[in-house]
């Protein structure tokens, strides 16, 4: 059973683009074929396409975020580089729509939330989130496109405060403008992914990475805890009360071996990780210590593993590989 705190939920598994609190569908406009989902869920963006979600009744999701709110969501962003300004000739960033919250009465519509990629001169990207038509708006710090990245975002109406994280990671806010508003407008949102209301320029294109695991709260939660339960298990850990209350915590492992203790072979039932090691004792453990369902994230997270290659890398002796997102070792032992 979904939480009461939850207010929006999409995680793409087809291509009936189903939102679960409202049981509503978004809707695909743009390119008349169907929207393409990865296999697994997730909705790949497109330059022709974006998604429209009205909510129960066509009026708007049900959001209750007026002075708090948890935003999240699982991307896969993509540089397209910088633009040209085609009066000075300077490079200027290219600004990419990610998700835009709207109040919309008639022909009149209020931006209460808006996310927004901008690529970097040295090929990276960040991610700016505005409210109330732009009054206040910061940037995440820079990260690396192309691989998948985990997106949690706090508004706190009573402080105000705004918080970034990513991949469980507070950024410091860049470029910060204006004042957090105490309240956010309007209690019915329109969603738009990939979609800019106010229209496109030479430096604002359309994105194309993918995006899942959308959900929105209207709750103030910074715990670290939940953050790792949606990223190392999905986002089912923190919303539905059937896996809330059923959540083990998997550590096996020990700390008083001495250094010489090594990981002689494994064995992964996709259930634990069984590792045995040079002493005879067979740890078990969260297959999720040594593999992710996303890729890695950066070099640090590979070399948190030890691994007792010198190579770090995928060089002549082939010792370990990022296969579809999962850590794979060849032939080589993990020192622990």
């Amino acid at each position: 059973m979904l939480i009461s705190d939850l207010k929006l939920l999409l995680r793409f598994k087809n291509t009936s683009l189903y939102e679960e609190v409202s049981n509503t569908t978004m809707q695909a406009f743009g390119d008349s074929t169907f929207p393409r989902i990865l296999s697994g869920g997730g909705y790949i963006m497109a330059n022709n396409q974006y998604l429209l979600g009205e909510g129960g009744g066509n009026t708007g999701f049900s959001t209750s975020i007026s002075n708090a709110m948890t935003l999240g969501f699982w991307l896969y962003p993509v540089n397209p580089g910088m633009a040209t300004n085609p009066s000075s000739g300077a490079a200027v960033s290219v600004s990419m729509p990610v998700l835009d919250f709207y109040e919309i009465e008639g022909s009149d519509y209020d931006a209460t939330i808006r996310l927004k990629e901008n690529t970097t001169a040295d090929g990276k990207n960040n991610l700016t989130v505005s409210f109330n038509d732009d009054a206040y708006y910061a940037s995440s710090e820079d990260y690396d496109p192309l691989k998948w990245h985990y997106f949690w975002i706090v508004y706190d109406g009573s402080s105000p405060s705004l918080s970034i994280y990513i991949d469980g990671k507070q950024h410091a806010l860049q470029s910060v403008v204006g004042s957090v508003p105490s309240l956010l407008k309007g209690s019915l949102l329109y969603l738009y992914i990939n979609h800019r209301l106010d229209g496109y320029a030479y430096n604002i294109a359309k994105n194309y990475g993918y995006i899942s695991d959308i959900f929105m709260m209207n709750i103030i939660n910074t715990s670290e805890t939940d953050m790792q339960r949606v990223i190392n298990n999905g986002v089912e850990y923190l919303v539905d009360s059937s896996y809330t209350d059923s959540y083990i915590d998997k550590s096996s492992i020990y700390f008083n071996d001495p250094d010489t203790i090594i990981v002689t072979s494994s064995i992964d039932d996709m259930g634990y990780v069984y590792l045995g090691r040079n002493d005879g004792k067979i740890l078990r453990g969260s297959p999720l210590l040594w593999e992710t369902r996303r890729s890695f994230a950066n070099d640090e997270e590979i070399n948190l593993l030890g691994l007792s290659s010198d190579d770090k890398g995928q060089e002549a002796d082939d010792s370990w590989d990022l296969v579809g997102g999962f850590l794979e070792l060849k032939n080589k032992s993990i020192r622990l």
